[in-house]
Parts: C-alpha cells; structure tokens; sequence
C-alpha cells in the first residue's frame, strides 16, 4: 500500500515537473539501489557538423539556441533514498557551433523503480524531470518536460535497455505543435562477471512529432561503445556481524556515434566515469 501511495505521488511530481532526462547519449538503466550515491561525467565532441538549417529547416542566425554542438559536458548526481526511488541534479555545459562555451542549464531528474530486474527476465521504471535554461540561454530556449519507460529485457549474459521519452518546451520560443520524441536504446554483451560490456548503442530526436518532417532532417545516430567496472558489486558476507557490504565502484566508458542523417554530425567521441558508493 505504502509502495503503490509513493508510486502516485511520484507520477504526479513528474508530471508536473519533467525534462528531457535523455541527457545526450546517456542510457539510463531501471535498477535503483538503496543509499547509493553515484557521481556522473559524461562528454561527447562532435565532428562534421551539420550545414547552417539542416536540423529542422532552422535557420541558425535567427534561432542560434538551435545549433548543433560542438562539444557537451554534464556532471551529475545521483542519490537513491529508498530501493525503489532515485534523484539526480546536473548541470549541462555546452559548445553550440559559432557560440562560447557555457553553462547551459541545470536539470531535475526523478525515477522510480516497478520491476526488479534479477538476472535474466524484465526490468521497468518510469523517469522524468525539469531542465531549467539559465542565463544567456534562458533568451534563446524554454523550459522543458518530459516522462517515458525505462525497459530493460535480459538473457544469456545479453541486455537490451530502452529509453524513449516525451518531451514538451513550456514557453512561446518554440513552435512546438505536439510533443517532441527522444529515445537512447542500448544492447550489450555482459563479460567477466558483469565488468565488462561490450555495446551497440543509438539516439535520436524528433523536435515536433506533429510536424516531424523527412528523417534526413531529424537526429539519429548509432555506435559502438563498451563500460569496464572497477570492483564490481565485490559482495560477501561478514560473519561477525551478519552484513553485506558493496565496495565501490568506478565505471568508465567510450565509444563512438556515427550520424545516419544530414542533421546529425558526422561522428562524436562520447566519454562516460561514473562512481558509485553507499
């Protein structure tokens, strides 16, 4: 009763305060543990640019909060209260092309756990928060929400995680009509007892499903990566005082996105480091 009173409160906290918790190239998976907290860098660098008005028919000298970047950097925490909720705060730095470097917004993100995945079979979550702009950057874009699943289907030491989320600019710098689509999916080869991944990953964005135009001009990228796990869940049983303990564990990732479109960059470099402790 207490779960399912949480799991509605929740719900409606998200609905009411969401963002596109897709922060670029992050797969976000649906387990949650208890008093975990876990620091976060991810980057990326993007080369072949697309040309000036290839994303969406924009034109770049009248909508430059719509570039497309040259490089992002998000750092970001996450805490997780209870076996079944989790909480993050980051903040996005970015490069737009012809812009500087800068602080582009901070972001809310909440997520809450449904099923358990326990080895192989079926795990499930639901995300979502707010990205607030700030300074500059409040001129050139509106407030954003966003909610969608977390799946996760697992067997014989292979994963596949899903992330699509629905999105919705709040403000009248948008021409929005419907609401936009984001979605990260992953499938991975889990190695060495789970420290090492090898993976095959892909992004993508629709601005506006109601107007979402040729696939040429929407963002769709796919590529390799793999995640090596130093002291991965080094579990055991203290038999003096009946307790398990987790050492920590840091996580370190690369790969590459090649664009599919002529609205996504040619190739980015994307670098992961997470560290995780109770």
């Amino acid at each position: 009763m207490l779960r399912a009173t949480f799991l509605i409160v929740v719900v409606l906290v998200i609905a009411g305060s969401m963002r596109p918790a897709l922060a670029e190239f992050e797969i976000q998976e649906s387990t949650i543990d208890p008093g975990e907290t876990q620091l976060q860098y991810r980057g990326a660098w993007h080369r072949g640019l697309p040309a000036s008005g290839a994303i969406e028919g924009i034109d770049l000298s009248t909508d430059p909060g719509d570039a497309p970047l040259k490089q992002s950097q998000d750092f970001e925490i996450q805490y997780s209260p209870t076996t079944f909720w989790l909480v993050a705060l980051t903040h996005v730095f970015d490069e737009p092309a012809g812009e500087y470097f800068r602080l582009n917004s901070i972001e809310f993100e909440s997520q809450f756990e449904l099923i358990t995945r326990e080895g192989d079979g079926l795990g499930l979550a639901v995300q979502g928060g707010t990205e607030q702009p700030v300074f500059q950057v409040r001129e050139e874009a509106d407030p954003e929400v966003a909610i969608g699943p977390i799946v996760e289907l697992s067997k014989w030491n292979y994963t596949l995680v899903l992330n699509p989320l629905f999105f919705k600019e709040i403000g009248d710098k948008n021409e929005q009509e419907g609401f936009g689509f984001d979605y990260g999916w992953q499938w991975r080869k889990e190695l060495f007892g789970e420290r090492l991944w090898l993976a095959v990953e892909m992004f993508g964005e629709i601005e506006d499903m109601a107007n979402a135009g040729p696939f040429d001009l929407q963002q769709h990228s796919i590529g390799p990566a793999f995640y090596y796990t130093f002291g991965k869940e080094d579990d055991f049983d203290d038999e003096l005082y009946e307790v398990d303990r987790k050492s920590k564990e840091l996580t370190v990732s690369a790969g590459l996105q090649f664009g599919l479109t002529k609205a996504t960059s040619d190739v980015a470099l994307k670098i992961f480091i997470g560290y995780e402790f109770d």
